[in-house]
Protein backbone atom coordinates (compact mmCIF):
# COMPACT_ATOMS: atom_id res chain seq x y z
CA UNK A 1 0.00 0.00 0.00
CA UNK A 2 1.27 3.73 -0.96
CA UNK A 3 1.79 5.99 1.59
CA UNK A 4 2.44 9.42 1.75
CA UNK A 5 4.73 11.36 3.89
CA UNK A 6 3.58 14.57 6.56
CA UNK A 7 3.77 17.35 4.87
CA UNK A 8 7.54 18.83 6.03
CA UNK A 9 8.12 21.60 8.46
CA UNK A 10 8.78 24.70 6.67
CA UNK A 11 9.41 28.17 7.54
CA UNK A 12 6.40 29.72 7.68
CA UNK A 13 5.53 33.10 5.37
CA UNK A 14 3.90 34.67 8.08
CA UNK A 15 5.83 38.33 9.36
CA UNK A 16 4.93 38.73 12.70
CA UNK A 17 5.67 37.38 16.66
CA UNK A 18 2.61 35.98 17.64
CA UNK A 19 2.14 35.74 21.47
CA UNK A 20 -0.07 32.46 22.82
CA UNK A 21 -1.07 33.21 26.21
CA UNK A 22 -3.90 32.01 28.88
CA UNK A 23 -6.25 34.30 29.72
CA UNK A 24 -4.81 35.59 33.17
CA UNK A 25 -1.90 36.20 31.21
CA UNK A 26 -3.56 38.79 28.86
CA UNK A 27 -1.54 41.83 30.49
CA UNK A 28 1.44 40.37 30.34
CA UNK A 29 1.02 39.65 26.62
CA UNK A 30 -0.20 43.29 25.64
CA UNK A 31 2.85 44.29 27.58
CA UNK A 32 5.27 42.20 25.51
CA UNK A 33 3.73 42.83 22.22
CA UNK A 34 3.57 46.39 23.03
CA UNK A 35 7.45 46.71 24.38
CA UNK A 36 8.49 44.30 20.59
CA UNK A 37 6.64 46.46 19.09
CA UNK A 38 8.55 49.52 19.85
CA UNK A 39 11.68 48.18 19.08
CA UNK A 40 10.90 47.53 16.18
CA UNK A 41 9.84 44.11 15.91
CA UNK A 42 6.43 43.46 13.80
CA UNK A 43 4.22 41.64 16.67
CA UNK A 44 0.63 40.58 17.46
CA UNK A 45 -1.34 39.36 20.36
CA UNK A 46 -4.84 37.56 18.83
CA UNK A 47 -8.00 37.18 20.40
CA UNK A 48 -7.94 34.90 23.13
CA UNK A 49 -10.39 32.74 21.14
CA UNK A 50 -8.89 28.93 19.75
CA UNK A 51 -9.76 29.34 16.22
CA UNK A 52 -8.65 33.09 16.09
CA UNK A 53 -4.85 32.39 17.34
CA UNK A 54 -4.52 28.97 14.85
CA UNK A 55 -5.92 30.98 11.91
CA UNK A 56 -3.45 34.27 12.94
CA UNK A 57 -0.64 31.94 13.65
CA UNK A 58 -1.27 29.90 10.16
CA UNK A 59 -1.85 33.40 8.24
CA UNK A 60 0.60 36.02 9.74
CA UNK A 61 3.09 33.69 12.50
CA UNK A 62 6.79 33.75 11.45
CA UNK A 63 7.59 32.45 15.44
CA UNK A 64 5.78 32.35 18.48
CA UNK A 65 5.98 33.03 21.89
CA UNK A 66 4.44 31.14 24.21
CA UNK A 67 4.04 32.21 27.96
CA UNK A 68 4.62 29.20 29.64
CA UNK A 69 3.10 28.98 33.53
CA UNK A 70 0.98 26.12 35.27
CA UNK A 71 -1.97 28.01 34.06
CA UNK A 72 -1.04 28.13 30.29
CA UNK A 73 -0.10 24.46 30.78
CA UNK A 74 -3.85 23.77 32.21
CA UNK A 75 -5.11 25.63 29.73
CA UNK A 76 -7.14 23.77 26.87
CA UNK A 77 -7.03 27.09 24.30
CA UNK A 78 -3.06 27.30 25.09
CA UNK A 79 -2.62 23.14 24.31
CA UNK A 80 -4.34 23.42 20.73
CA UNK A 81 -2.39 26.45 19.61
CA UNK A 82 0.51 25.33 20.41
CA UNK A 83 -0.24 21.79 19.32
CA UNK A 84 -0.82 23.49 15.93
CA UNK A 85 2.19 25.87 15.95
CA UNK A 86 4.32 22.82 16.65
CA UNK A 87 2.79 20.59 14.13
CA UNK A 88 2.98 23.52 11.76
CA UNK A 89 6.53 23.49 12.12
CA UNK A 90 6.15 27.57 13.21
CA UNK A 91 9.57 28.38 15.39
CA UNK A 92 8.77 28.68 19.13
CA UNK A 93 10.89 30.56 21.48
CA UNK A 94 9.18 30.06 25.30
CA UNK A 95 9.08 32.99 27.96
CA UNK A 96 8.80 31.45 31.44
CA UNK A 97 5.97 33.80 32.86
CA UNK A 98 6.04 31.82 36.87
CA UNK A 99 8.57 31.79 39.07
CA UNK A 100 10.16 28.43 40.20
CA UNK A 101 7.84 26.61 36.93
CA UNK A 102 9.21 24.14 35.04
CA UNK A 103 7.14 22.98 32.40
CA UNK A 104 5.83 19.13 32.01
CA UNK A 105 3.69 16.63 30.07
CA UNK A 106 2.52 18.42 26.79
CA UNK A 107 4.43 21.22 26.78
CA UNK A 108 7.07 19.81 28.41
CA UNK A 109 7.39 17.57 24.97
CA UNK A 110 6.81 20.30 22.72
CA UNK A 111 9.19 23.31 24.48
CA UNK A 112 12.28 20.92 25.61
CA UNK A 113 15.45 22.12 24.19
CA UNK A 114 13.89 25.16 23.69
CA UNK A 115 16.17 28.20 24.86
CA UNK A 116 13.57 30.64 26.74
CA UNK A 117 13.82 33.94 28.54
CA UNK A 118 11.98 34.93 32.19
CA UNK A 119 9.80 37.45 31.99
CA UNK A 120 6.81 37.58 34.87
CA UNK A 121 6.24 41.38 35.28
CA UNK A 122 6.44 44.22 33.67
CA UNK A 123 10.22 45.18 35.30
CA UNK A 124 11.49 41.94 33.68
CA UNK A 125 9.84 43.51 30.24
CA UNK A 126 12.58 46.21 30.53
CA UNK A 127 15.57 44.09 31.78
CA UNK A 128 15.07 41.18 29.58
CA UNK A 129 13.58 42.35 26.70
CA UNK A 130 16.80 42.38 24.62
CA UNK A 131 17.61 39.00 25.61
CA UNK A 132 14.39 38.23 24.11
CA UNK A 133 14.27 40.29 20.98
CA UNK A 134 18.35 37.81 20.58
CA UNK A 135 16.52 34.70 20.80
CA UNK A 136 13.84 35.79 17.83
CA UNK A 137 16.73 37.22 15.84
CA UNK A 138 17.39 34.32 13.86
CA UNK A 139 13.78 33.55 12.49
CA UNK A 140 12.79 37.43 12.00
CA UNK A 141 15.88 38.79 10.48
CA UNK A 142 14.70 38.61 6.85
CA UNK A 143 11.42 39.64 7.66
CA UNK A 144 10.88 42.73 9.13
CA UNK A 145 9.99 44.94 5.99
CA UNK A 146 7.89 42.23 4.45
CA UNK A 147 4.43 42.39 5.31
CA UNK A 148 2.92 39.70 3.24
CA UNK A 149 -0.52 39.72 1.05
CA UNK A 150 -2.78 37.43 2.04
CA UNK A 151 -4.94 34.86 -0.25
CA UNK A 152 -7.07 33.28 1.45
CA UNK A 153 -9.26 30.84 -0.46
CA UNK A 154 -11.08 29.39 2.50
CA UNK A 155 -11.43 31.20 5.44
CA UNK A 156 -14.34 30.05 7.87
CA UNK A 157 -15.61 27.71 9.92
CA UNK A 158 -18.46 26.31 7.96
CA UNK A 159 -17.42 22.76 7.45
CA UNK A 160 -18.67 19.06 6.94
CA UNK A 161 -17.26 15.55 6.53
CA UNK A 162 -16.12 12.44 7.55
CA UNK A 163 -14.08 9.56 7.06
CA UNK A 164 -14.53 5.61 6.57
CA UNK A 165 -12.83 2.60 8.78
CA UNK A 166 -14.16 -0.95 8.53
CA UNK A 167 -17.13 0.38 6.14
CA UNK A 168 -18.95 2.89 9.01
CA UNK A 169 -18.99 6.91 8.54
CA UNK A 170 -17.41 8.49 11.22
CA UNK A 171 -18.14 12.27 11.31
CA UNK A 172 -15.47 15.16 11.53
CA UNK A 173 -16.47 18.12 13.11
CA UNK A 174 -14.34 21.27 12.39
CA UNK A 175 -14.71 24.38 14.46
CA UNK A 176 -12.23 26.27 12.05
CA UNK A 177 -10.26 25.61 8.94
CA UNK A 178 -8.73 28.03 6.55
CA UNK A 179 -6.80 28.02 3.09
CA UNK A 180 -4.37 30.27 2.80
CA UNK A 181 -1.02 30.95 0.69
CA UNK A 182 -0.88 27.32 0.32
CA UNK A 183 -1.45 26.23 3.05
CA UNK A 184 -4.07 24.16 5.21
CA UNK A 185 -4.88 24.63 9.08
CA UNK A 186 -7.94 23.11 11.04
CA UNK A 187 -9.25 22.21 14.31
CA UNK A 188 -12.39 19.89 15.28
CA UNK A 189 -12.73 16.53 17.30
CA UNK A 190 -14.10 13.21 16.19
CA UNK A 191 -14.82 10.12 17.29
CA UNK A 192 -10.99 9.85 18.71
CA UNK A 193 -10.60 13.40 20.06
CA UNK A 194 -9.38 16.97 20.16
CA UNK A 195 -6.76 17.40 16.58
CA UNK A 196 -5.66 19.89 15.06
CA UNK A 197 -4.64 20.09 11.20
CA UNK A 198 -1.13 21.26 9.70
CA UNK A 199 -0.63 20.83 5.75
CA UNK A 200 -0.55 22.19 2.06
CA UNK A 201 -2.08 22.57 -1.27
CA UNK A 202 -1.24 23.24 -4.91
CA UNK A 203 -2.98 24.38 -8.07
CA UNK A 204 -3.52 21.65 -10.70
CA UNK A 205 -2.55 23.62 -14.17
CA UNK A 206 -5.68 25.24 -15.65
CA UNK A 207 -8.11 24.39 -13.09
CA UNK A 208 -9.45 25.71 -9.88
CA UNK A 209 -9.14 22.82 -7.96
CA UNK A 210 -6.47 21.48 -6.18
CA UNK A 211 -4.10 18.24 -4.67
CA UNK A 212 -3.83 18.55 -1.04
CA UNK A 213 -2.07 16.74 1.88
CA UNK A 214 -2.68 17.25 5.66
CA UNK A 215 -1.69 15.73 8.55
CA UNK A 216 -4.43 15.39 11.24
CA UNK A 217 -2.72 15.67 15.29
CA UNK A 218 -4.75 14.10 17.42
CA UNK A 219 -4.13 16.08 20.90
CA UNK A 220 -1.17 13.94 22.66
CA UNK A 221 -1.98 10.68 20.98
CA UNK A 222 -1.27 9.57 17.25
CA UNK A 223 -1.35 10.92 13.66
CA UNK A 224 -3.18 10.67 10.84
CA UNK A 225 -2.21 11.43 7.21
CA UNK A 226 -4.70 12.72 4.98
CA UNK A 227 -4.17 13.47 0.82
CA UNK A 228 -6.29 14.04 -1.89
CA UNK A 229 -7.50 16.46 -4.70
CA UNK A 230 -10.74 18.65 -4.78
CA UNK A 231 -12.86 19.90 -6.97
CA UNK A 232 -15.66 22.31 -6.38
CA UNK A 233 -19.00 24.55 -7.00
CA UNK A 234 -19.62 28.20 -7.16
CA UNK A 235 -20.01 27.67 -3.70
CA UNK A 236 -18.03 24.98 -1.65
CA UNK A 237 -14.81 22.59 -2.59
CA UNK A 238 -15.15 18.42 -2.53
CA UNK A 239 -12.33 17.34 -0.78
CA UNK A 240 -12.21 13.48 -1.65
CA UNK A 241 -8.63 10.96 -0.82
CA UNK A 242 -7.18 8.82 1.12
CA UNK A 243 -6.18 8.49 4.86
CA UNK A 244 -3.10 6.92 5.81
CA UNK A 245 -2.50 5.51 9.67
CA UNK A 246 0.75 2.59 9.55
CA UNK A 247 -0.95 -0.25 7.39
CA UNK A 248 -4.73 1.11 7.34
CA UNK A 249 -6.23 3.37 5.35
CA UNK A 250 -9.62 4.34 3.84
CA UNK A 251 -11.80 7.07 2.21
CA UNK A 252 -13.08 10.51 3.55
CA UNK A 253 -14.86 13.25 2.15
CA UNK A 254 -15.35 17.12 2.89
CA UNK A 255 -17.32 20.01 2.26
CA UNK A 256 -15.92 23.31 2.48
CA UNK A 257 -17.62 26.37 1.78
CA UNK A 258 -15.35 28.98 -0.66
CA UNK A 259 -14.95 32.56 0.10
CA UNK A 260 -17.56 34.75 -1.58
CA UNK A 261 -16.50 37.89 -3.36
CA UNK A 262 -19.55 39.77 -2.65
CA UNK A 263 -22.05 40.19 0.38
CA UNK A 264 -21.05 41.50 3.91
CA UNK A 265 -20.57 37.98 6.19
CA UNK A 266 -23.29 36.71 7.79
CA UNK A 267 -25.80 38.21 6.20
CA UNK A 268 -27.14 35.13 4.21
CA UNK A 269 -30.18 34.28 3.09
CA UNK A 270 -30.95 30.30 4.14
CA UNK A 271 -32.94 28.13 2.01
CA UNK A 272 -34.52 25.14 3.80
CA UNK A 273 -35.69 22.09 1.83
CA UNK A 274 -36.35 18.50 1.84
CA UNK A 275 -34.32 17.10 -0.94
CA UNK A 276 -36.70 15.86 -3.17
CA UNK A 277 -37.45 19.74 -4.12
CA UNK A 278 -33.32 19.94 -5.08
CA UNK A 279 -34.03 21.10 -8.70
CA UNK A 280 -36.91 23.81 -7.73
CA UNK A 281 -34.40 25.02 -5.22
CA UNK A 282 -31.69 25.35 -7.29
CA UNK A 283 -33.92 27.31 -9.60
CA UNK A 284 -34.72 29.29 -6.90
CA UNK A 285 -31.01 30.00 -6.00
CA UNK A 286 -29.85 30.68 -9.09
CA UNK A 287 -32.43 33.67 -9.55
CA UNK A 288 -31.45 34.77 -6.37
CA UNK A 289 -28.08 34.87 -7.53
CA UNK A 290 -28.69 37.09 -10.59
CA UNK A 291 -29.86 39.30 -8.17
CA UNK A 292 -26.53 39.38 -6.15
CA UNK A 293 -28.35 38.27 -3.01
CA UNK A 294 -25.88 35.69 -0.46
CA UNK A 295 -27.48 32.80 -0.27
CA UNK A 296 -26.69 29.63 2.02
CA UNK A 297 -28.07 26.19 1.40
CA UNK A 298 -26.96 22.34 1.37
CA UNK A 299 -26.35 21.50 -1.93
CA UNK A 300 -26.65 17.82 -0.39
CA UNK A 301 -30.46 18.02 0.37
CA UNK A 302 -30.59 16.37 4.01
CA UNK A 303 -27.34 17.34 5.52
CA UNK A 304 -24.06 14.86 5.61
CA UNK A 305 -21.34 15.04 7.28
CA UNK A 306 -21.20 17.35 10.60
CA UNK A 307 -25.21 17.93 10.45
CA UNK A 308 -25.42 19.95 13.69
CA UNK A 309 -22.50 22.30 12.47
CA UNK A 310 -23.85 23.28 9.66
CA UNK A 311 -26.91 23.78 10.57
CA UNK A 312 -26.32 25.52 13.20
CA UNK A 313 -24.37 28.03 10.70
CA UNK A 314 -26.72 28.24 8.50
CA UNK A 315 -29.52 28.93 10.67
CA UNK A 316 -27.13 31.90 12.93
CA UNK A 317 -25.88 33.50 9.94
CA UNK A 318 -29.15 34.05 8.61
CA UNK A 319 -30.71 37.26 8.05
CA UNK A 320 -33.71 35.12 6.49
CA UNK A 321 -34.50 31.40 6.99
CA UNK A 322 -36.68 30.39 3.29
CA UNK A 323 -38.58 27.22 4.11
CA UNK A 324 -40.12 24.89 0.81
CA UNK A 325 -42.87 23.64 2.58
CA UNK A 326 -44.23 20.36 1.50
CA UNK A 327 -45.56 17.13 3.44
CA UNK A 328 -42.38 15.70 3.15
CA UNK A 329 -40.31 18.60 4.66
CA UNK A 330 -42.81 18.19 7.77
CA UNK A 331 -41.74 14.36 7.68
CA UNK A 332 -37.95 15.32 7.73
CA UNK A 333 -35.95 15.45 11.26
CA UNK A 334 -33.68 17.60 10.10
CA UNK A 335 -35.99 19.80 9.08
CA UNK A 336 -37.58 20.15 12.13
CA UNK A 337 -34.57 20.99 13.86
CA UNK A 338 -33.48 23.48 10.90
CA UNK A 339 -36.84 25.61 11.52
CA UNK A 340 -37.38 25.14 15.06
CA UNK A 341 -33.82 26.13 15.81
CA UNK A 342 -35.05 29.71 13.47
CA UNK A 343 -38.08 30.30 15.67
CA UNK A 344 -36.23 29.72 18.41
CA UNK A 345 -33.70 32.52 17.15
CA UNK A 346 -36.58 34.55 15.99
CA UNK A 347 -35.11 34.70 12.57
CA UNK A 348 -36.89 36.25 10.18
CA UNK A 349 -39.22 33.14 8.43
CA UNK A 350 -40.81 33.32 4.41
CA UNK A 351 -43.12 30.04 3.79
CA UNK A 352 -42.75 28.63 0.02
CA UNK A 353 -46.03 26.70 -0.25
CA UNK A 354 -44.75 23.82 -2.93
CA UNK A 355 -47.93 22.00 -1.57
CA UNK A 356 -51.31 22.55 -0.42
CA UNK A 357 -50.74 23.47 3.22
CA UNK A 358 -53.89 20.75 4.25
CA UNK A 359 -51.55 17.96 3.88
CA UNK A 360 -49.54 19.42 6.89
CA UNK A 361 -51.68 21.95 8.31
CA UNK A 362 -51.91 19.74 11.62
CA UNK A 363 -47.77 19.20 12.17
CA UNK A 364 -45.26 21.17 13.84
CA UNK A 365 -44.50 23.03 10.32
CA UNK A 366 -48.48 23.73 9.79
CA UNK A 367 -48.27 25.85 13.68
CA UNK A 368 -44.90 27.31 13.16
CA UNK A 369 -45.92 28.60 9.51
CA UNK A 370 -49.75 29.53 10.34
CA UNK A 371 -49.56 32.71 11.18
CA UNK A 372 -47.07 33.79 8.56
CA UNK A 373 -47.18 35.51 5.35
CA UNK A 374 -46.40 32.58 2.85
CA UNK A 375 -45.31 33.25 -0.91
CA UNK A 376 -47.39 30.14 -2.66
CA UNK A 377 -44.88 28.33 -5.95
CA UNK A 378 -47.24 25.38 -6.30
CA UNK A 379 -48.11 27.26 -10.34
CA UNK A 380 -45.24 27.10 -12.40
CA UNK A 381 -46.57 29.72 -14.61
CA UNK A 382 -46.58 32.28 -11.65
CA UNK A 383 -42.99 31.13 -10.77
CA UNK A 384 -41.58 34.93 -12.30
CA UNK A 385 -44.01 36.67 -9.87
CA UNK A 386 -43.32 34.92 -6.80
CA UNK A 387 -39.59 35.58 -7.25
CA UNK A 388 -40.54 39.00 -7.51
CA UNK A 389 -42.33 38.89 -4.29
CA UNK A 390 -39.30 37.43 -2.43
CA UNK A 391 -36.93 39.22 -4.25
CA UNK A 392 -38.96 42.17 -2.99
CA UNK A 393 -38.88 40.69 0.64
CA UNK A 394 -35.50 39.46 1.32
CA UNK A 395 -34.15 42.87 0.04
CA UNK A 396 -36.26 44.69 2.90
CA UNK A 397 -35.06 42.43 5.31
CA UNK A 398 -31.60 42.88 3.87
CA UNK A 399 -31.89 46.70 4.24
CA UNK A 400 -32.82 46.51 7.74
CA UNK A 401 -29.94 44.06 8.89
CA UNK A 402 -27.76 46.53 7.49
CA UNK A 403 -29.32 49.51 9.26
CA UNK A 404 -29.38 47.36 12.86
CA UNK A 405 -25.51 46.59 11.77
CA UNK A 406 -24.67 50.32 11.73
CA UNK A 407 -26.43 50.96 15.38
CA UNK A 408 -24.56 47.65 17.00
CA UNK A 409 -22.69 48.19 20.12
CA UNK A 410 -19.66 50.20 20.22
CA UNK A 411 -18.15 49.12 22.97
CA UNK A 412 -14.20 50.02 24.67
CA UNK A 413 -13.03 47.46 26.88
CA UNK A 414 -10.17 46.65 28.97
CA UNK A 415 -8.91 43.68 30.59
CA UNK A 416 -6.17 43.81 33.55
CA UNK A 417 -5.03 41.73 36.46
CA UNK A 418 -8.26 39.38 36.72
CA UNK A 419 -10.35 42.85 36.17
CA UNK A 420 -12.70 43.80 32.97
CA UNK A 421 -13.75 47.42 32.58
CA UNK A 422 -15.27 49.23 29.53
CA UNK A 423 -17.73 51.54 28.38
CA UNK A 424 -19.75 52.10 25.22
CA UNK A 425 -23.54 52.10 23.75
CA UNK A 426 -26.12 50.59 21.49
CA UNK A 427 -29.80 50.99 21.03
CA UNK A 428 -30.88 51.00 24.38
CA UNK A 429 -28.31 54.25 25.62
CA UNK A 430 -24.43 54.29 26.42
CA UNK A 431 -23.53 51.97 29.61
CA UNK A 432 -20.53 51.19 31.11
CA UNK A 433 -19.42 47.68 32.40
CA UNK A 434 -16.90 45.63 35.33
CA UNK A 435 -16.19 42.51 36.38
CA UNK A 436 -13.71 40.00 36.73
CA UNK A 437 -11.99 37.22 34.80
CA UNK A 438 -10.23 33.97 36.07
CA UNK A 439 -7.64 31.38 34.57
CA UNK A 440 -9.86 30.11 32.17
CA UNK A 441 -11.57 32.89 30.93
CA UNK A 442 -14.40 33.28 32.90
CA UNK A 443 -15.90 36.38 33.24
CA UNK A 444 -17.88 37.27 36.38
CA UNK A 445 -19.79 40.17 37.09
CA UNK A 446 -18.51 42.93 40.32
CA UNK A 447 -21.23 42.88 42.49
CA UNK A 448 -22.48 45.95 43.61
CA UNK A 449 -22.33 47.20 47.44
CA UNK A 450 -25.39 48.57 47.93
CA UNK A 451 -29.04 49.13 45.93
CA UNK A 452 -28.13 52.76 45.74
CA UNK A 453 -25.15 51.61 43.65
CA UNK A 454 -27.71 49.58 41.54
CA UNK A 455 -29.70 53.36 41.84
CA UNK A 456 -27.12 55.34 40.33
CA UNK A 457 -25.04 53.40 37.89
CA UNK A 458 -27.77 50.46 36.66
CA UNK A 459 -27.87 47.00 36.42
CA UNK A 460 -25.38 44.32 36.10
CA UNK A 461 -25.89 40.59 34.18
CA UNK A 462 -23.26 38.22 32.75
CA UNK A 463 -20.22 40.77 33.30
CA UNK A 464 -22.07 43.96 31.60
CA UNK A 465 -23.16 47.08 33.92
CA UNK A 466 -25.36 49.62 31.82
CA UNK A 467 -25.50 52.81 33.21
CA UNK A 468 -29.14 54.29 33.07
CA UNK A 469 -28.82 57.62 35.38
CA UNK A 470 -30.34 59.62 33.86
CA UNK A 471 -33.29 57.91 33.69
CA UNK A 472 -33.09 55.52 36.70
CA UNK A 473 -33.59 52.64 35.36
CA UNK A 474 -31.91 49.42 34.77
CA UNK A 475 -31.90 46.81 32.75
CA UNK A 476 -30.67 42.99 33.19
CA UNK A 477 -29.64 42.01 29.44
Amino acid sequence: MEKISPPKASRRQGSKVMISYCPCQYDLAQKITEGLIAKGIPAVCPPLRMHEMIKIAAEEARVVIPLTSEAYEASNISKYVLSYVDEAGIPIVPVKAQDRYSQSGWLGVICAGALWTRITNANDIEKRLDNLIGQLHPYISDTLDDEQRLAAIVDGTLIQGYYMQWGKKFDMKFDMFAMTNGYIAGQGDDEIGGFVINGKYTCLSDKEDFEFQFKKHYIGQHDVQYSGTTTHNESQFFFDGKWYLNHLSDNFHLEVSRNQSSGPKGLHIMLSYQWNNQELVKRVADMLKQRNIPIWFDIAGDMKGNINSAMAYGVEGAVMVISFDTLAYSKSINCQKELTYAVQLKKNIVPILLENENGFQNTWLGMIIASLNGINMQDDSQFNYAIDTLVQRISTALEEKKDEESHRSQVITSLREGRVSGQGNDKIGPFTMAGNYDNEGKVQPAKPKSIDFIQKFGALSFGRLINFSNTGSHFFI
